[in-house]
């Protein structure tokens, strides 16, 4: 009988498998932006305005964060402003994170673009969606 059961699996091909099981296929750019979404401290080391003295957020879109009454509101601004940024001004976005203390997020970015080699990219370019809610799985 165990025989039997082994058989039929060694017969299943990839695409009964996937009738089967859910499978999300989510980008790099996406992962990313989930996990800066969760991760990020943006009040922390004040990092819009950290952000705005490098010149990677301009004095409209400092204000346009400093508006939102809500801290979620605010990171999801600061997301979304960062989607449209230049692959030359994610590095610096990133060193910034690490100058206001969450250089652990910082790290796990550049590892994640490292492993893939995508580490001249803003990933968050790539990313689906427009908001931090998302119906993705917890990937923490």
């Amino acid at each position: 009988m165990e025989t039997l059961q082994v058989a039929a699996a060694a017969s299943q091909t990839d695409e009964d498998v996937t009738a089967r099981e859910p499978l999300y296929h989510i980008s790099l750019g996406t992962m990313i932006y989930e996990f800066l979404a969760h991760m990020i401290d943006i009040k922390r080391g004040n990092l819009t305005d950290k952000l705005a003295e490098k010149n990677i957020l301009s004095p409209a879109e400092k204000q346009q964060i400093k508006q939102q009454k809500k801290t979620d509101a605010k990171l999801k601004i600061l997301l979304m402003i960062l989607r449209e940024k230049s692959a030359d001004q994610f590095e610096p976005f990133l060193a910034t994170l690490g100058e206001t203390g969450q250089q652990p997020v910082a790290d796990a970015v550049r590892q994640a673009l490292h492993t893939v080699g995508q580490t001249k990219h803003n990933p968050l370019q790539r990313a689906l969606g427009n908001t931090v809610e998302s119906n993705f799985p917890t990937l923490l």
